[in-house]
């Protein structure tokens, strides 16, 4: 097999360019050397990204202990960037389980920050390089289910620039005052001085990362509608991936909006945009933090039909410019949030020392936006603008239901919503009391205040009110005992929950079961666990396990990870033939941290993707002590996955063919 490499040597006098052709012993044919050194250290240094193509266990990585010395936590521990990208690597290591026969074939992706260059000491979690990792699920030519496991960063065109200039990335999402807009300038101007040249792969952001997450998409561009998955960021247009079936190699290509931008957006995506199976439709909105949506004090919605094009685009209008990161969409409507979160850039100037362009505004409600569906056979007329203002026709119309005075806060992720009956919408959220995303982002741990509960939120469409009611707490809560394991090492009124989903075929409708990670408030940096201190206790650094919540019983149920182990964002998949709503998997990354052993292999991280059975969760016993009861397959992976953010599942009826790629996107 021939494959190429592109090594950035600081040892060398140059950049080595090596032709790897295997001849037989290890030996390989090729090497030339290029390029000045002196000038690449004048400009930072640094080494690029190297691109393998390997047999899997060749290598392993142990991933970074923090430097004492360093203020960003989020370069050490498991939040650590790892430098390498997989080319298909078939799952060999450690296993427990195998893949069930009847999950679905197809690839669970998962995107977050994966710095290409190291930042400097302010680096915020946010701020990271986007890196999709990917397992691909199929079964071969020989009738046997297998896994093999890719990860590539998001060739963003900030990425770009920042791998031409040989410099850190500006951390946006930690700046302060009028010195970090000044910042925040500079590398505008630097970014613009290559504005003709190829290195400038985005037209519309220049500090977006696409690390947040990812997507499925109808695209059409006017040759037809194709299937796709767009890399997300909040401010920031979206980034097309390409994949397709091909067993060898799959291709995860990355397109920037520049070069292909099918709807000319003008204006940033949320990174949770809502595809709605019933309709095969998809609603997303835009986060405005451009000069004229802040006047405005509205926000872009748009109606993607099943064919890909846009049917229908409005602007939902707040009472400030509000910064929103989720929203909810039902049968009839899509309920945005008015919330304390602010967005004023002129702050920075306004408080040249401490201000944000996004900070908590003390005294402001939070209220709840709804906006009537439509659909694409008759944009004009609307059932939800019947039900809520008597007026079919009304459709861009909104009604604002607000939540008691003393009762503000920020909801980050729903987990679904829906109607009951005519006069009743109800929807799940991970709940913030109040939110400094600069705090949140730059140090660890935030304030036990900063952290979020899960709450059922409740809007009376005849009232014109909404509510809220806690569900995990000690009193005032709809479930106030956890499941035994749960609570040994994590009290009820400690709990943390978020990253929330639901069976993603009952989007919009009332799901009897949703589904969060779960773990205990961190109060103390002393608490998380490194592999310098391995036998010291929990390691608190990520999530701890997942819950099930019954919806109409309030029973829960949970998979606690063992001792040592961290999973990720854990999403639900139904099986093949499924005959019940939580008749499924759920499907994670997770990282364990190995103690040193007698052969003298020192302590490290190890991770792994793992399916649990999201039936029957408590009952599942595992064959295995060090892999929890819940778990059907876990197969490690040739590569250390950071904690992260969002992730996908995607099943082969959804990956487009190769050949329906237009021709120029290809390499």
């Amino acid at each position: 097999r021939t494959g190429w490499e592109k090594v950035m040597d600081r040892k060398s006098e140059g950049v080595c360019f090596l032709l790897a052709m295997p001849v037989g012993d290890g030996k390989f044919l090729g090497r030339t050397c290029v390029g000045s050194r002196t000038t690449r250290q004048r400009r930072g240094g640094g080494v690029g990204p190297v691109r393998m193509q390997m047999e899997p266990g060749i290598m392993s990585f142990n991933g970074a202990e923090l430097d004492e010395e360093a203020q960003s936590i989020y370069m050490g521990y498991n939040w650590a960037p790892v430098k390498k990208e997989f080319i298909l690597c078939e799952l060999k290591g450690k296993q427990y389980g195998k893949i069930p026969e009847d999950f679905p074939s197809g690839m669970y992706l998962r995107n977050g920050p994966n710095p290409l260059r190291d930042p400097n000491n302010q680096y915020g979690w946010f701020d990271g390089s986007g890196m999709i990792h990917s397992v691909r699920f199929q079964e071969d030519e020989d009738g046997v289910q297998r896994a093999y496991y890719s990860n590539r960063w998001v060739k963003t065109g900030f990425i770009k620039i920042s791998d031409l200039l040989q410099r850190p990335p500006l951390n946006v999402t930690v700046q302060k005052g009028i010195f970090g807009l000044l910042k925040v300038l500079l590398n505008l101007l630097r970014v613009v001085r290559f504005d003709a040249q190829e290195y400038r792969y985005d037209n519309y952001a220049l500090l977006g990362t696409a690390n947040t997450g990812v997507s499925y998409f109808p695209l059409n561009d006017g040759r037809g509608k194709r299937n796709s998955i767009l890399a997300l960021y909040d401010s920031d247009a979206p980034y097309e991936v390409k994949l397709t079936k091909a067993r060898d190699p799959i291709v995860q290509h990355t397109l920037g909006t520049g070069i292909y931008n099918p709807y000319g957006l003008d204006h940033p995506m949320t990174p949770h945009p809502r595809y709605s199976p019933q309709t095969k439709e998809m609603i997303s909105f835009g986060v405005g933090m451009d000069f004229g949506r802040i006047i405005r004090k509205s926000t872009p919605v748009l109606f993607i039909n099943a064919e890909g094009k846009i049917y229908r685009s409005t602007e939902v209008k707040t009472r400030t410019s509000v910064y929103q990161h989720d929203f909810v969409v039902t049968k009839n409507f899509v309920i945005m949030q008015d919330n304390p979160n602010t967005v004023n850039p002129f702050r920075m100037l306004l408080n040249p020392f401490a201000g944000t362009p996004i900070s908590w505004k003390e005294g402001k409600r939070t209220s709840f936006v709804v906006l009537p569906r439509t659909s694409s056979d008759d944009p004009k007329k609307s059932e939800g603008a019947k039900i809520l203002h008597g007026d079919e026709t009304l459709v861009d119309k909104t009604k604002e239901f607000f939540l008691p005075k003393g009762e503000e806060c920020f909801v980050f992720h729903y987990a679904n919503g829906w109607e009951e009956g005519d006069d009743k919408i109800v929807f799940y959220g991970t709940h913030h009391s109040k939110l400094n995303l600069v705090r949140f982002n730059s140090k660890y741990p935030p304030p036990k205040d900063l952290l979020p509960k899960f709450y059922r939120f409740e809007l009376d469409l005849t009232t014109g009110k909404a509510s809220k009611q806690l569900v995990f707490g000690s009193e005032n809560a709809l479930v106030t005992k956890l499941p035994q394991k749960v609570g040994v090492d994590c009290p009820i009124d400690d709990l943390v929950v978020d990253f929330c989903n639901a069976n993603p075929e009952k989007s919009g409708e009332k799901s009897e079961f949703l589904y969060m990670c779960y773990t205990k408030a961190v109060v103390d940096r002393n608490e998380l666990i490194s592999p310098a201190d391995v036998n010291k206790g929990w390691s608190l650094g990520f999530w701890q396990g997942v819950l099930k919540l019954n919806t109409t019983t309030h029973e829960v149920q949970a998979i606690t990870y063992p001792r040592l182990m961290n999973g990720g964002e854990t999403l639900f998949q139904p099986r093949v033939n499924a005959q019940s709503e939580d008749d499924g998997y759920l499907i994670s990354h997770v990282t364990a941290l190995e103690p040193a052993d007698e052969a003298g292999e020192e302590a490290h991280y190890k991770s792994y993707i793992a399916l649990m059975d999201a039936k029957n969760m408590s009952d599942t016993k595992s064959h295995d002590g060090e892999f929890p009861d819940g778990f059907v397959y876990c197969s490690q992976l040739p590569a250390r996955v950071p904690w992260g953010l969002h992730g996908l599942f995607l099943s082969d009826e959804l990956m487009c063919e190769e050949s329906d790629l237009p021709e120029e996107y290809m390499e």
